[in-house]
């Protein structure tokens, strides 16, 4: 349990603490600059936007476009990419402001992280700029290969609820923000579920699942 009068606060990022897909952004910008890449990415990319939120054809898709848009990357150069665009997206006005104030409140009233399918350096990047600098964060990892990088440890579905736990982190006393039925694990253990900004597919299927739940409109 949680110490007494502490309140544990979990952040999903993309679609709570900014609008954009992060690392979607990141890949694309990738693929624009490779045209014959960007072909090759067109067939996972719609398989992606076609499958079940919270199925495994998703993430599976989604993992073969970023091995696709990094193809040939070294360490040093994806995240040199991942830190400046980080920091560009913590500028636009995507960003949304009253989900960054409730993160920050919430680091004051009790343990506190951000779980995110995005890459672990592009995400810690849009943290700290904009000025999440201390808030522990649980994402996505990347090994290199001969090819260049691919996804190893995607934090998404069961995979976030289990890095979470890993962390330290107790879901079953937590209020858990988030916008997507990806996220439905960590919804159906967590103390009350906050939707922000959700679609009517993802609150549908949150609703059905979550202990507790409450609806936000945030900018």
């Amino acid at each position: 349990m949680s110490p007494a009068g502490a309140v544990t606060s979990i952040f999903d990022l993309d679609g709570v603490l900014t609008r954009e897909d992060t690392m979607a952004s990141l890949v694309g910008a990738r693929l624009a600059a490779r045209p014959h890449r960007l072909v090759a990415a067109i067939a996972p990319f719609l398989l992606a936007q076609a499958a079940p939120l919270d199925g495994a054809l998703r993430p599976a898709m989604n993992r073969a476009t970023v091995a696709l848009a990094l193809r040939g990357m070294t360490r040093s150069e994806y995240e040199r990419l991942a830190v400046a665009k980080g920091h560009d997206m913590a500028g636009r006005t995507t960003v949304v402001q009253q989900a960054v104030a409730r993160c920050r409140t919430a680091r004051l009233r009790g343990p506190t992280v951000v779980a995110t399918a995005s890459e672990a350096t592009l995400a810690r990047a849009f943290l700290d700029g904009v000025g999440l600098r201390d808030i522990p964060l649980a994402a996505s990892r990347l090994e290199y290969t001969r090819r260049g990088p691919r996804l190893a440890a995607h934090t998404i579905g069961e995979a976030k609820l289990a890095a979470v736990r890993a962390m330290g982190f107790i879901p079953e006393d937590a209020i858990f923000y988030t916008d997507s039925a990806s996220d439905i694990p960590l919804a159906r253990v967590a103390r009350r579920t906050v939707t922000v900004n959700a679609a009517r597919r993802s609150l549908t299927k949150l609703e059905a699942i979550a202990r507790d739940i409450t609806h936000e409109r945030w900018r």
